[in-house]
């Protein structure tokens, strides 16, 4: 069951990520408040405040920003000014970037253009390690919801995980494994 915190109305989901193979350990933890609604089933990982975020494996190998430079959709950067606030960026549209960094949106999922590529804001920095993270057992909106219900050890369906929007690669799955969250 999703709470949408609309006082009095819920919302029922047919998505199951609980296994019952082995028996779920589910704890409350609390959520970066960025905004963002985290759908069930999202792999999440402490931020380096400790507050739970949607997990990101390829963060330890996005690069700073650079001028006049071939990117793929799918790459991710950081920005080298204006980044206070720790954001880092998807690539939405392979291309070349521009001679001038373009000013960073911090906005959930903000689009700006760069030359002939373009960029949407992902999240924030310091999500890509899974220790102490886990899976979510239900959606949470954390404009309005501090603490989310998270799998920390037991048996999900795979076929329901989500990484970066995407479907749990291989690497992922064993990434959960080493935290013990067995995928079937």
């Amino acid at each position: 069951m999703v709470h949408n915190a609309v006082l009095g109305t819920q919302q029922f989901s047919d998505v199951p990520i609980i296994d019952m193979t082995h028996p779920p350990i589910i704890r409350g933890a609390s959520v970066r408040q960025d905004g963002r609604v985290l759908p069930r089933g999202l792999v999440v990982a402490k931020d380096s405040n400790g507050d739970l975020a949607a997990y990101e494996p390829g963060l330890a190998t996005a690069g700073a920003w650079e001028a006049e430079t071939a990117y793929t959709a799918g790459d991710l950067v950081k920005p080298t000014t204006g980044n206070a606030n720790g954001h880092y960026y998807r690539c939405t549209a392979s291309g070349t970037s521009h001679t001038a960094e373009p000013t960073w949106p911090t906005a959930v999922e903000g689009a700006v253009a760069d030359a002939t590529t373009a960029w949407a804001e992902a999240g924030l920095l310091g999500v890509d390690n899974l220790a102490g993270g886990g899976v979510l057992t239900e959606a949470v909106d954390t404009a309005v919801e501090a603490v989310a219900p998270v799998l920390r050890h037991g048996t999900v369906v795979q076929a329901n995980l989500k990484v970066a929007g995407s479907a749990a690669a291989a690497a992922d799955i064993a990434a959960l494994e080493a935290i013990g969250i067995f995928a079937i």
